[in-house]
């Protein structure tokens, strides 16, 4: 293959460019690396404190390895939203919407403002991507909607099989409507947790799980008053 255009060509015939492909080659260690140090830096400086050069350093590579593998800081973060997704569909699923809320609540806003916990306090840059309007070209803000509304299917999908007939034959978007408090639940408890509200998050956990407990028998009530009348 022909080099670029523009690109500077040695004496032996190969690009610069070639040699550093050679020196900055791509790998899943390296990627992994470069990752995992954007997500410490994300939950302790936020997106805007975040530099490509402070990325290297925290990885301990060289900067061309970051440029190799991420173009810009907004690729990079677009790549950490996809890497934490993977991660949270592992955590995430229960085989109930009790189990579900106790582990978003509990679990994920809980920890949020933990950078010992990077992977559940990285959502709530997330959040504050959806909140930031003047983003609304950024890459990483995009990627971050994506995966939000990929989450909430997913979440519906985890919902579904625990609902009663009943139920769902008197409201069939009982799923959606039930994920829909959860994750307003869950955001709310975010920003609380990120604003130093002192919360008992095991027991705000347990009353939301409660609350959607007691709208589920609402509706499977109806449902059987329905099949008997």
């Amino acid at each position: 293959m022909s080099p670029r255009a523009g690109a500077d060509v040695s004496s032996n015939g190969k690009t610069e460019s070639g040699k550093r492909r050679r020196v900055h080659q791509s790998t899943p260690e390296n990627e992994r690396a470069i990752l995992e140090a954007v997500l410490q830096l994300a939950v302790k400086v936020g997106y805007e404190g975040t530099t490509m050069a402070e990325v290297a350093r925290v990885a301990g590579l060289p900067i061309g390895s970051v440029y190799w593998h991420f173009e810009n800081k907004e690729g990079l973060f677009a790549a950490l939203i996809d890497y934490c997704f993977e991660n949270w569909q592992t955590r995430h699923r229960g085989p109930e919407n009790r189990v579900i809320l106790r582990t978003s609540i509990a679990g994920s806003a809980a920890n949020s403002t933990d950078p010992e916990h990077a992977q559940e306090a990285f959502w709530i840059i997330g959040l504050l991507f959806a909140l930031e309007k003047r983003l609304a070209g950024n890459a990483a803000r995009q990627k971050y909607l994506e995966v939000r509304e990929q989450m909430y299917e997913l979440m519906v999908e985890a919902v579904t099989p625990g609902l009663p007939e009943a139920a769902l034959r008197v409201k069939p978007d009982l799923a959606r409507k039930v994920v829909m408090l959860g994750r307003a639940l869950t955001d709310g408890f975010y920003i609380s947790a990120s604003a130093g509200d002192e919360i008992d998050f095991a027991e705000a956990a347990e009353l939301s799980a409660l609350a959607m407990d007691k709208l589920v028998q609402h509706y499977a009530e109806l449902g059987a008053a329905e099949d008997k009348g």
